[in-house]
């Protein structure tokens, strides 16, 4: 009994759990805790990205010095192997200037964004404006020899209804006990790439049916209300660029236009877009950098965040602020002097907004490669949408030696538990990962899936993968996507409890004792 007990607190002093059960080693936590909380840099890190540096459009010169100031910031913390990881993307494109007028039947002036890769005007462009409202190619007949010239209106008009007055929100304990509630698929069918295909390739086949017609430019409705703008566009491949002009236009002011039509008058807009496409690399870029485990051949532990942006904004929220956790993380372990069993990695990916570009990278150069999906619907599909499903699966070397990744991506809010992608192993673990967290508001497990981060690429491929839960705040009802996404809706309290609960679940996962549990690998009939 001596010996064993000997040897258990041989094993604490080693930073192991005792009984290498998964319970947290609380003098490590202590640690992490009294760094994060009191010593953080997280809101000087995210200033950074948001203020100086700005949007980071995938492609573009920000983007690239986002790349290159995070590589070097992780390298002065103390993260080797820092470095630039390429993908084919394209051009990258900014905005430079923009001005929108009503010139008739009154002047005034309109609050407008160009959308991306789309051209500018080459100088003030003034035209009729014409109502045809498209949502798929069935609606272009009607409108054949009708717009060569004119500036078209082509979303449709919402009926009007009350806004929520539900801005900014944080998740009470209803909200929590539903998301813990496992929802029962009710079809074996849970690929929701279709409609996502269908969205992308009507940008490119609206646009070509435009160009074929003459029409002078292009105006969409803004999706959100109150005068917040969303211009995100996809025709990002060389040699399939838009060649018409396009704007997002306010909701209010492209409905005043579209009532002023149906009444009889003439409008016209007048129209001066600047914009740049930037051609000298192809690629686009993602930063890693890794705390280096025990051996020459250790087991890897990552943690992430997309690094790139949408334009309209700052980037603050969408997702400067899961790339100040992670970073932060990654400086909280360093700074307390861990020295972890398993490499632990951050990867700040570059291509996220336009399908997770740089992840897929990552998982098709190091993890697995799978075969590429031919159908012609996928033409202006990126690699993960061309990979997604396709089978057989051939591991790489690192896809044995991978434990973990753990990605934050659904605002600034703080930390409320985590989606466990239906591991009920996972599940039994992060329920002890998070005792230490409940004074601070983490202790929800569900073993329900989520989507739209960079965890899908590994858990895609049979790798656990996940994304935390966390309080919306007004990232959803204003911020996403639009531009006020800025450094004044992050929140210093949110943003040290998710850097905090970030280093405590990569390092554990980098202590345990065996690798990370895995769902059964995937077949061709999941």
């Amino acid at each position: 009994m001596r010996k064993i007990i000997a040897s258990a607190l041989l094993v604490a002093a080693l930073g192991v759990p005792i009984w290498a059960n998964d319970e947290p080693d609380l003098e490590i936590i202590n640690k992490i805790r009294d760094e994060g909380f009191n010593n953080s840099q997280v809101m000087e890190t995210l200033g950074y990205l948001s203020d100086v540096i700005g949007p980071r459009l995938t492609g573009t010169p920000a983007m690239l010095e986002a790349n290159n100031w995070t590589k070097d910031q992780l390298t002065e913390w103390g993260l080797e192997n820092a470095h630039l990881d390429g993908f084919d993307f394209g051009p990258g494109w900014t905005m430079n200037s923009i001005q929108v007028h009503m010139t008739a039947p009154r002047k005034t002036q309109l609050y407008a964004y160009p959308i991306s890769w789309h051209p500018g005007t080459d100088g003030l462009l003034e035209a009729e404006v014409v109502y045809a409202p498209m949502r798929s190619k069935a609606d272009f007949e009607k409108y054949k020899g009708k717009l060569e010239g004119k500036i078209v209106l082509v979303s449709r008009v919402r009926a009007q209804r009350e806004p929520r007055n539900t801005v900014f929100t944080r998740r009470d304990e209803e909200s929590l006990k539903r998301t813990s509630e496992y929802n029962v698929p009710e079809s074996n069918d849970t690929n929701d790439l279709p409609g996502w295909v269908n969205f992308f390739n009507f940008g490119y086949e609206l646009e070509h049916f435009l160009r074929e017609e003459g029409a002078a430019a292009m105006v969409k409705r803004s999706p959100r209300g109150a005068a917040l703008i969303e211009a995100s566009g996809y025709q990002h491949w060389e040699g399939e660029t838009a060649r018409v002009p396009g704007i997002s236009m306010a909701a209010e002011h492209y409905e005043r236009m579209v009532r002023l039509i149906n009444w009889g008058e003439d409008v016209k807009l007048s129209m001066n877009v600047d914009v740049t496409f930037h051609r000298d690399d192809m690629k686009s870029y993602s930063t890693l950098a890794e705390i280096k485990g025990k051996g020459r051949n250790p087991e890897v532990v990552m943690l992430g965040a997309h690094l790139d942006s949408w334009f309209v904004g700052d980037g603050a929220v969408d997702n400067g602020a899961g790339v100040a956790v992670t970073m932060e993380a990654v400086r909280i372990l360093k700074a307390i002097g861990i020295k972890p069993k398993r490499t632990i990695r951050i990867g700040l990916w570059g291509g996220e907004e336009q399908g997770y570009f740089g992840s897929q990278q990552y998982v098709m150069d190091h993890l697995v490669t799978r075969p590429v999906n031919k159908d012609p619907k996928l033409k202006y599909m990126g690699p993960y949408e061309k990979y997604y499903g396709q089978f057989p699966i051939t591991k790489l070397k690192g896809y044995d030696k991978f434990s973990a990744y753990f990605n934050l991506d659904n605002g600034s809010g703080k930390i409320r538990g985590i989606y466990a992608e239906g591991n009920s192993e996972a599940a039994d673990i992060f329920e002890k990962w998070l005792k230490p967290f409940h004074d601070v508001g983490a202790k929800t497990v569900t073993l329900n899936n989520t989507g739209g981060t960079d965890h899908e690429p590994f858990d895609d491929v049979g790798l656990p993968g996940f994304q935390f839960i966390q309080d919306p705040l007004d990232y959803g009802s204003r911020l996403h996507h639009s531009q006020i996404d800025m450094l004044d809706h992050a929140y210093a309290k949110d943003l040290k409890q998710a850097a905090v609960i970030m280093a405590s679940f990569v390092y554990n996962a980098a202590m345990r004792e065996e690798r990370f549990p895995r769902k059964p690998e995937p077949t061709p009939n999941d």
